[in-house]
């Protein structure tokens, strides 16, 4: 797991700049720093700047250093992520006549496979991974994204050069790319995230999961061709669903993330996926190392259910009560470190959960995914609720339902208009409407829009769209600030693969949520276990609001923010003092302070 920065320009960059931008990911990999400027390889009017920081997880020798080079196949590499299938990868490259000069790093594997084989060899990686790839002899470029998009990757272009990188502050740093994106700060607003490929800055991009870009230079241009590798629609089916092989896929998905040469921890939140993991780590007789966060509130403590699967499967576990953390100094301390904004409460107990277990691993897994692969939130069941009312009663409820009351979302979830009722979980159309904001929606158009009446296209919009734009990023920022890589073996593309050709769920009244993992659990929990509801990993944020709800409201009148909406409704969202307009306050402080520690020359 690792961080890199680089940029391909027609003329000299200054080392101190590039050395400068680079502060900005040593998080992302402490145990190695090694910087390339201005190299010339064929062209000898193009400069190539390149920095990697590693963090050693897998083959921890030099042999195993970036940037890579293949003298065979003249090409290079750069890459932040695991691939868990490298050992197989090797066996059959071997097998084609290829040769290795390391033991057994992953990094080699990607280089040579993708060197001899060309993109069709990312079919065959299972991992997650952000890569930049050099093919010398061409001149041509690669920028590749793993499947769910796990791993960041961002790039931007201009006429001086391209740029890219795994951090969005330093790719708009070194590109000199500026204005901020006013469509995407209004998307925030109303989701709580950018949509991909668009940044909260005007011409700074991210490849997009499951996509590979490649770069050419024409007529002293940077020409960008974009190209998908691997698309969840396309495996759509409806085979017979077979638990057993389900489970299969999944013990063999944490195995294959048990795949390093340092210790492998556990984060356990007490959760049915957390201890689904831990379950099949158990079954594998491996030493299970645990830790877990919990808060003085009991709305988010689960230590009742983290102390069963402790004593059930004899962990090693670590319990980290926070308190002091949540000081709002600290607060603001940890979220300015953030390259993107993340609107999720949950990346404070993330970070610092992160921060205690990295003081002694390197690597952790944990349950993440689980939900977005299994139909684990409330959506699904409402799909399945047949007691629908007509769409203009409830856009007559919905228009007299006061903003400052909230979202009005229990009330949008009820429309017989299926897509109204989704996308209700995620926007917030009266915040919106309570700021003057024109309701537009990049998310109905790359997401809503693709959509039909089925519980499979809610949950390959949940994967695409969810895990990608907000839990995700939340993940990686929150866990590699702190140098810890997050394995998720939900995540595995196998399963997902699996879930949508098959028959999980239909169409009727035989709905369960996350059956599957209820059952494999059933065996060692009894029913209060198994059918709880869900409680989530998050903190008292209406509190931390309301205590400081004076100065969040100054860092927001006070904000570049103000250029793009109208704030002068603000105030009246603290005349009810709820968790909803709490997390509304919240949310328009989280962007006004990245706004304003990211200050542009324009804003326009």
């Amino acid at each position: 797991m690792c961080g890199f920065l680089g940029s391909i320009t027609f003329k000299e960059i200054s080392n101190v700049n590039f050395e400068k931008y680079n502060k900005r990911i040593e998080c992302r990999g402490p145990d190695e720093k090694v910087v390339i400027c201005n190299k010339n390889f064929v062209n000898p009017d193009i400069y190539h700047n390149y920095t990697f920081n590693r963090l050693s997880i897998i083959d921890l020798s030099k042999n195993a250093s970036q940037p890579m080079q293949s003298d065979e196949f003249n090409s290079l590499i750069m890459f932040n992520g695991e691939i868990y299938n490298h050992r197989e990868l090797r066996a059959f490259l071997e097998q084609k006549g290829v040769m290795f000069k390391s033991s057994h790093s992953d990094t080699e594997a990607l280089l040579l496979g993708l060197s001899a084989m060309g993109m069709d060899f990312l079919k065959k990686l299972n991992g997650q991974f952000a890569i930049f790839f050099h093919d010398i002899n061409k001149n041509e470029y690669y920028l590749i994204r793993d499947r769910v998009g796990q791993k960041p990757l961002y790039f931007a272009k201009n006429s001086e050069g391209f740029y890219f990188g795994s951090d969005l502050i330093s790719v708009k740093n070194l590109s000199n790319n500026h204005k901020f994106n006013e469509d995407q700060i209004k998307n925030f607003i109303n989701f709580g995230t950018s949509i991909t490929p668009n940044s909260f800055f005007s011409n700074v991009f991210s490849v997009s999961p499951g996509e590979f870009i490649k770069i050419s230079l024409m007529n002293n241009n940077f020409e960008i061709n974009k190209y998908s590798y691997w698309d969840l629609p396309s495996f759509l089916d409806d085979k017979e669903f077979i638990e057993e092989e389900f489970i299969d896929i999944f013990e063999n998905s944490v195995e294959k993330r048990l795949e390093s040469d340092v210790p492998v921890s556990n984060f356990l939140s007490g959760g049915l996926d957390s201890s689904a993991v831990i379950k099949a780590l158990n079954k594998k007789k491996k030493k299970i190392n645990t830790f877990s966060m919990i808060t003085k509130s009991k709305i988010f403590n689960e230590s009742e259910y983290i102390d069963q699967v402790v004593k059930k499967y004899n962990t090693n576990h670590t319990y980290r009560e926070i308190s002091d953390e949540l000081s709002f100094e600290n607060i603001k301390t940890i979220i300015s470190k953030y390259d993107d904004i993340i609107y999720d409460p949950s990346l404070l107990p993330t970070y610092i959960l992160s921060k205690n277990i990295s003081e002694d691993y390197k690597v952790a897994l944990s349950g993440d995914g689980g939900d977005e692969l299994l139909s684990g939130y409330d959506h699904y069941s409402n799909f399945h609720n047949k007691n629908k009312y007509p769409d203009k009663f409830i856009d007559l409820l919905f228009n007299i339902y006061p903003s400052i009351f909230g979202s009005g979302n229990n009330i949008l979830k009820n429309s017989n208009d299926w897509k109204k009722a989704f996308s209700s979980y995620y926007e917030d159309k009266k915040l919106m409407n309570l700021l003057n904001i024109n309701n537009f929606s990049d998310f109905r158009n790359k997401y809503l829009n693709e959509m039909d009446e089925s519980w499979k296209s809610l949950m390959i919009t949940d994967y695409n769209f969810f895990l990608n734009e907000m839990m995700l990023k939340k993940i990686d920022r929150s866990s590699m600030l702190c140098s810890l890589e997050i394995r998720s073996p939900f995540l595995d593309h196998r399963l997902a693969e699996y879930v949508v050709s098959h028959n999980y769920l239909d169409n009727g009244d035989n709905y369960s949520s996350k059956k599957i993992i209820k059952n494999y659990l059933s065996e060692d929990f009894d029913k209060s276990f198994i059918d709880r509801e869900k409680m989530g990993f998050s903190i008292d944020i209406k509190n931390i609001v309301t205590t400081n709800q004076e100065e969040i409201l100054e860092t927001i009148l006070c904000s570049p923010i103000e250029n793009f909406i109208n704030l002068k409704n603000m105030k009246r969202l603290k005349l009810i003092n709820s968790r909803m307009n709490a997390l509304r306050l919240w949310k328009l402080y989280s962007i006004s302070l990245y706004l304003e520690n990211n200050k542009t020359k324009s804003t326009t």
